[in-house]
């Protein structure tokens, strides 16, 4: 792999996180909850670590756990959620 490639590959990753912070955030604020809510309600422990998910800020994402828990509690398929 040539560093186009490397680059390449980096972005899409990046774009997928956004997309997957995207949707969590646009799930979230259609059942009315606030971060701090819907934080606990999941499982995270720090409700600024989830606003750095959501938010796709400090190098922050949701991972595989994560996502499970999510579309578990709006009883979704996980494929809403990663898709993008």
């Amino acid at each position: 792999m040539n560093n186009d490639d490397i680059n390449d590959v980096i972005e899409e990753v990046e774009n997928f996180y956004k997309s997957v912070s995207y949707n969590v955030k646009k799930l979230r604020k259609q059942k009315k909850l606030s971060q701090l809510e819907f934080s606990h309600k999941i499982g995270f422990n720090s409700v600024s670590f989830y606003c750095d998910c959501e938010n796709n800020k400090n190098g922050k994402h949701f991972n595989l756990l994560h996502i499970v828990r999510i579309a578990k509690y709006f009883s979704i398929d996980i494929n809403e959620l990663v898709t993008y």
